[in-house]
């Protein structure tokens, strides 16, 4: 069978989507259209075996001279041409006949395609809770209900996506565990959070890890603070790329350490290396996107026995609490943070043991299997 997988966001930016097209080209020609231009990266990462054809450009220019300004308006107005072209793009591979299948990934994806996708039939997995799921008609419910199959990456989205878009049943539930690369495949040469880690241990100190992006809503100031009330027990360690909110956090706090971005899976070499992993998915922003949060970090950190410290939502309360492989917390109060902590010290080798077997659970391969076969 042939599998068309479309996206517009960066492969980069969505490791559930690696593990997908790596699982999906076990058994599959698979052939994915996006944003990304098809590299050396690429190449290793799927072995060859998946086919990637660039048709949306990644981004419009950005800039703030008069020329710059020009380009990008420009590009907005090209805007539909371009989706209209990858719409066309999809249809051309795709072969009714022959059996092949269409799987849209993300939301944004499923809204900015032209409106000939509702003439072929499509999976589609929804990797947010978008606003435009709760707003009566939209495009999004429109174009959803006519979705084959509907995969998100959590089980309350999964009820709440069937009663909002109206479904005769639960959508699947795709966990977004990382794909199982090698330890060859995710081997990094000079790895600063090796060098880091080891030095710290040397001290006695636990290291605390925050992986992923950096945004205020994540609050990771007070875990900071926490931190800080016995230095001579932890240090912070951030990986991840640069943003204004993490430079204002490294400027303020001589305890956290930036070690830098790295593209996924090598990312994962850093982990192996923490103590302790910080999550934290903060609804100050009108959204329930992060109530209900799936991160691709609970499995990162399971990989590797890393216990973790959450601020208190359903998301994370009924995932990392509740099968025992770290705490929640209040995010705004240091005390309860710092308390935390200290009982994860305490724990450790129950929590580690606990995350370690929460991942090897989850058989990822056999779920995307049963979804193609039902």
């Amino acid at each position: 069978m042939k599998i068309i997988v479309t996206c517009f966001l960066r492969l980069e930016e969505l490791p559930p989507a690696i593990t997908l097209l790596k699982e999906l080209s076990k058994e599959h020609e698979i052939v994915y259209l996006g944003v990304d231009e098809p590299t050396d990266y690429h190449k290793k990462l799927f072995n060859d075996k998946v086919r990637i054809k660039r048709v949306v450009p990644l981004q419009y220019e950005k800039g703030k001279t008069f020329f710059e300004k020009v380009k990008k308006k420009m590009g907005w107005i090209m805007k539909d041409y371009l989706y209209a072209k990858a719409t066309n793009a999809i249809l051309e591979e795709y072969n009714e006949k022959d059996g092949d299948l269409v799987w849209i990934l993300h939301e944004y994806t499923l809204m900015h395609l032209n409106s000939k996708i509702e003439k072929i039939p499509f999976n589609l997995t929804m990797y947010e809770l978008h606003t435009d799921i709760f707003k009566k008609e939209s495009m999004l419910k429109q174009r959803a209900r006519m979705a084959k199959k509907i995969i998100v990456p959590e089980y309350s989205r999964s009820a709440i996506v069937q009663a909002c878009i109206g479904l005769p049943s639960l959508p699947y539930v795709v966990p977004n565990k990382p794909y199982e690369f090698s330890e060859e495949e995710v081997y990094l040469e000079d790895n600063p959070m090796k060098v880091f880690a080891e030095e710290a241990h040397k001290q006695g100190k636990k290291v605390i890890l925050y992986s992923g992006i950096f945004l205020r809503e994540r609050k990771l100031d007070t875990i900071i603070e926490a931190a800080l009330k016995t230095p001579e027990k932890y240090t912070i360690a951030f990986i991840g790329r640069m943003s204004d909110y993490l430079e204002e956090l490294l400027e303020k706090y001589d305890n956290a350490h930036y070690l830098g971005f790295v593209l996924p899976p090598k990312h994962l070499s850093m982990v192996k290396y923490v103590d302790i992993g910080v999550l934290t998915y903060v609804a100050d922003s009108g959204s329930i996107n992060p109530v209900f949060c799936a991160p691709n970090k609970i499995w990162e950190y399971a990989k590797y026995g890393v216990p973790m410290i959450c601020n208190d939502i359903p998301g994370l309360k009924y995932t990392v609490e509740y099968n025992g492989f770290g705490y929640c917390c209040d995010i705004e109060n240091v005390d309860d943070i710092a308390e935390k902590l200290s009982l994860i010290c305490d724990n450790f080798d129950k929590l580690s043991k606990n995350a370690v077997e929460y991942y090897y659970a989850a058989d990822i391969g056999a779920i995307i299997t049963k979804i193609l076969n039902d």
